[in-house]
């Protein structure tokens, strides 16, 4: 057969011309042990030789047969890169032209890939047909006459700049998808779809910061970047979600699965001598978001700890309370019901700032319009604990009524008949009692059963009806972006240790109720936040405390609380065992409070009394 390579192809590509698109002969393939799942080329222009690595997401080529010793293939993408010491031509794409041929003539080798020191195989490694397990050594291989090789001239682009120093010529643009830590000159162009907070971390080698933000480009390849301390300081106010940047002279390693939920197998760690430049805005070849949705019933089927994407309707949303975290900490946390065309509905727990930004929406919608949003939900975790619910994590993008195919047939579906349609929750036990049935509790059922005493909180209501309020302590002031307390500084300024903000500017106060509550079995204490103490005492607690503090409404203030005494509600309640220094103790909150409605009221006891007589 008379095939014609690239002449000259090796030492043009070895040289940087990455334009060329030369056709080359496999002379050898071998599986490395060293690395997962790769495989080693040794690459033949008919005169000359080079080493190759082939990306990963080539291993199939190989795994399947279609790529052999012999084949003829046409290099498409390639970069070159120096790898112990030697050229390495790191293979990104290729197609193969003959599948299988005689090797074409006598090639003269251009690295040490027959060196005695070549890294070889396990002997239990599985080579498919067609690799080789074990690189013939310099001595074992064929003697070749030396031929003179015309000196290779720069590619054009180069002409008009003289000879120019290593890697110093401008790095290409190259897909995510073909992003691999054995390229040494690479770029990126790509759009920030989620940028998670700046954390601060404590360990053995002491303090530190970090942040991380996710790239999409116009392939679909999407990857994440990891900056710490330095470099944290320097690009986190840069990075701004939605922005299209070029990125170059990042590390790439192996993705922290544990923190990176993307699929890509590698991450960029950004440093100081990493560079990152602003593209314009008009670039729409790249998509703002890309989803990958799942059905609510597949979730059942998801690994605890994985991360979907998600869209329904919302067809509950609950008010957000205040808990307190195993370091001390205390964060928000609201829970929706979603439910979508399969007939089923997950329980969906936000987390932190999210509950006031797009939870306090999505309240609004629901609970004052009258009106059931379509909720996307980006990289929601998956949690499994007698039952499957999905939580957000600091990369979670919520997205209220996109514009989606997907959201408009969930619409349509909805408006149609799937509003009159009841759905089966996947969440089962983890469901909060206002988003089910109401799982109804006495004073004295509380302590005869001791509930609150087990691993997992109790979630239970309870009609009663209010008999004391603590005045003296209502309230607590709290940071104006993360509603956390926050610390007098002196001179009217205020700090808040959790997002290390520090203002002049008055900071907002939030609700801390202490309250008797009392029904026909016995009396008890409760604590209730924010969302239950302004619809207990019908007003926002900075409004009450300004009140107070600067009397211009004593009497009024007096009244206010004296007009919720003997009130009756029907209380949602989380009861949970508390360690308050060497004492165990119950601590029940309040998660929601509405005035008891008498034809609801009715119809829930003529219920009770059916299911029992």
């Amino acid at each position: 057969m008379n095939v014609r390579l690239t002449r000259n192809a090796i030492s043009a590509v070895i040289g940087g011309d990455l334009d060329l698109k030369p056709l080359v002969q496999v002379v050898e393939i071998k599986g490395i042990s060293s690395f997962q799942k790769r495989f080693r080329l040794l690459l033949s222009d008919g005169d000359r030789t080079s080493q190759a690595l082939l990306a990963a997401q080539l291993n199939d080529r190989v795994k399947s047969g279609a790529l052999q010793k012999g084949a003829v293939v046409q290099l498409i993408e390639y970069v070159c890169s120096s790898i112990q010491n030697a050229q390495v031509i790191v293979i990104l794409n290729l197609e193969i032209i003959i599948a299988e041929c005689e090797i074409i003539g006598s090639s003269k080798h251009e690295s040490e890939l027959y060196s005695q020191n070549s890294p070889t195989t396990s002997k239990n490694s599985s080579i498919p047909k067609g690799v080789s397990g074990n690189w013939p050594s310099a001595s074992s291989a064929p003697a070749f006459n030396p031929t003179v090789q015309p000196s290779y001239k720069p590619p054009p682009s180069y002409k008009s700049h003289g000879a120019i120093s290593k890697n110093e010529a401008p790095a290409r643009i190259i897909p995510i998808s073909a992003l691999n830590p054995y390229q040494g000159r690479w770029a990126i162009k790509a759009r920030v779809t989620s940028k998670t907070d700046l954390r601060r971390y404590n360990n053995a080698k002491g303090d530190g910061k970090v942040f991380s933000f996710d790239l999409l480009d116009a392939d679909g390849g999407e990857i994440r970047a990891t900056c710490f301390n330095a470099a944290a300081d320097r690009f986190f106010d840069l990075i701004k979600p939605g922005k299209i940047y070029t990125i170059s002279k990042g590390n790439v390693k192996p993705a922290q699965k544990n923190f990176n939920h993307l699929d890509h197998p590698w991450e960029i760690f950004l440093d100081s001598s990493s560079a990152l430049d602003l593209c314009p805005d008009d670039d729409s070849s790249i998509p703002d978001q890309q989803f990958t949705f799942k059905k609510i019933d597949q979730i059942e089927s998801a690994e605890n700890n994985s991360v979907l994407d998600l869209i329904g309707i919302v067809a509950a949303v609950g008010p957000a309370t205040t808990i307190l975290k195993k370091n001390g900490m205390e964060t928000l946390k609201r829970t929706l019901s979603i439910k979508d065309e399969t007939g089923k509905s997950v329980e969906l727990t936000l987390w932190g700032e999210i509950c006031n930004r797009e939870g306090r929406e999505l309240e609004e919608i629901v609970k004052s319009r009258e009106e059931f949003p379509v909720l996307a939900i980006k990289a929601g975790r998956v949690n499994d604990f007698s039952g499957k619910t999905v939580s957000t994590v600091s990369s979670t993008l919520l997205f209220i009524n996109p514009n989606l195919q997907e959201a408009h047939s969930l619409r349509d579906w909805f408006d149609s008949k799937g509003n009159s349609l009841g759905s089966q929750s996947i969440s089962r036990d983890l469901i909060p009692v206002h988003l089910q049935g109401d799982k109804r509790k006495t004073v004295a059922h509380i302590r005869e059963e001791g509930l609150g005493r087990g691993e997992k909180p109790d979630w239970v209501s309870l009609k009663a009806t209010i008999s004391f309020i603590k005045t003296d302590s209502f309230c607590y002031p709290a940071c104006t972006l993360c509603g956390k307390k926050v610390m007098e500084g002196g001179g009217g300024r205020w700090c808040c240790g959790n997002c290390d903000k520090e203002g002049e500017e008055e900071c907002d106060y939030r609700y801390l109720l202490q309250m008797q509550v009392q029904d026909h079995t016995g009396i008890t204490w409760v604590t209730c936040f924010q969302e239950s103490g302004e619809v207990i005492l019908g007003l926002p607690a900075k409004d009450l405390f300004l009140m107070k503090n600067r009397g211009d409404g004593d009497g009024r203030f007096a009244e206010i609380f004296r007009s919720c005494i003997f009130e009756e509600y029907l209380l949602g309640l989380r009861i949970k065992e508390a360690v308050h220094g060497d004492e165990r103790k119950v601590r029940i909150t309040v998660v929601r409070a509405e005035k008891v409605d008498p034809s609801v009221e009715s119809r829930f006891l003529l219920d009770w009394i059916s299911k029992r007589f």
